[in-house]
């Protein structure tokens, strides 16, 4: 069920449930009958217990204790999910056959974006692509344009280190046109903040494996993108206010003010885990629209560390920071030190994924929706399963 998991994301998410679902089933019953309470060590364990300790003592500031608890029940899915896949991933062969369904799963997501560019509907769900300014936006089977594009950011890179620097032949020219057309799709999402959180994750691949020529590729593909950039966002750019304007969007200034003005009445334990919606009417200086449709709206704050802040407080966002910090210092370990190359490989892009995951993060709340969210998790899990191989 673990390598199932990648691959029915790509075009369902009650499949990813329902795997999930039954791994948690499979391994709380293992544990009864043997008697054995005890779950895999990682250094993710500690702040993840720590962050759903605060999430819980967030509860004092709720305003529905009932929309918390649901809050309480996803960390407990994602920690779950972490404990699972960390403590079960039993070899290398294993780890190739994850990261076999996760290609195989980027590779029909992406048929299917190029289906619905065709056809202007998507395969599975017969979704039209989302458009503005005229642009077409790509979303395959997912609910939103954004989140097609959270899920390329996680994945995309994790074919890049395998494909520079390990595969050879046959398996290397498969995983080139799954990662050529990975990076076709997550263009035509036209999303800024993770096409730049991809570019980022490969120029520091570059500098981290000291590769020239990805190096300068990675900063021409940037000085290339603003002179073929499609004359409608030039057309539009026109007509925005300053720079900030033009990557942002105007509307995500008044979310990050909203969201800025809940920290400050409660800055050490936030409005409460999973209420950041159900308090934006209370909390929000200004209207986003400007004729009254906005008075019932409930935002998110397109802005992953922004929101948490907001729901659990700066002290939540520290024991985060603080969560990621362990994972990264781990993970470069791991790859300077370790001697299995398609193991150090893997764990390089997984990190790199993750990282643009993050990135794309500043702008979205990609992980507050349920099925990025959970890959996200899936992948840390992977990665401190990963690093137990050793």
């Amino acid at each position: 069920m673990i390598i199932a998991v990648p691959f029915v994301a790509s075009f369902s998410s009650a499949a990813v449930d329902i795997c999930i679902g039954f791994m948690a089933v499979v391994f709380l019953v293992r544990k009864i009958i043997a008697k054995n309470a005890q779950i895999s060590k990682t250094p993710l364990n500690l702040p993840f217990a720590l962050l759903i300790a605060v999430s819980i003592l967030s509860f004092v500031n709720s305003v529905d204790i009932r929309a918390s608890l649901q809050g309480i029940f996803k960390l407990l899915k994602y920690g779950l999910l972490l404990v699972i896949i960390a403590g079960e991933l039993k070899d290398r062969k294993h780890v190739m056959r994850i990261t076999t369904a996760i290609f195989l799963g980027l590779l029909l997501a992406c048929l299917d974006g190029i289906y619905q560019l065709a056809f202007g509907v998507d395969f599975f769900r017969h979704r039209p692509y989302d458009s503005i300014i005229g642009l077409i936006r790509l979303k395959a089977a997912f609910p939103h344009t954004n989140i097609f594009a959270g899920y390329l950011a996680l994945f995309v890179p994790v074919s890049l280190p395998l494909l520079l620097y390990h595969l050879k032949g046959k398996k290397r020219i498969i995983l080139e046109v799954i990662a050529l057309l990975g990076f076709f799709c997550l263009i035509f999402t036209f999303c800024r903040s993770a096409i730049f959180g991809v570019w980022l994750a490969i120029l520091l691949m570059g500098l981290i494996r000291k590769d020239k020529l990805v190096i300068i590729m990675t900063i021409l593909l940037l000085v290339i993108a603003f002179l073929v950039v499609p004359q409608n966002i030039k057309q539009w750019s026109k007509t925005t206010g300053s720079i900030w304007e033009f990557l942002l969007h105007k509307e995500r200034f008044v979310l990050y003010e909203t969201s800025l003005n809940m920290i400050k009445h409660h800055p050490i334990l936030g409005v409460g885990v999973n209420t950041y919606c159900l308090n934006y009417q209370k909390y929000k200086l200004h209207d986003i629209a400007t004729d009254g449709t906005d008075a019932n709206t409930k935002w998110y704050a397109h802005n992953s560390f922004l929101q948490m802040t907001g729901e659990i407080g700066i002290t939540g966002l520290i024991i985060f920071l603080w969560l990621l910090y362990r994972l990264f210092s781990r993970c470069f370990n791991f790859y300077y030190n370790a001697k299995d190359p398609f193991l150090r490989f893997c764990v390089l892009g997984i990190t790199m994924g993750i990282l643009a995951f993050l990135v794309h993060g500043l702008t979205e709340t990609n992980l507050y929706y349920p099925k990025i969210a959970t890959l996200f998790w899936f992948e840390v899990g992977l990665l401190m399963g990963t690093l137990r191989l050793r």
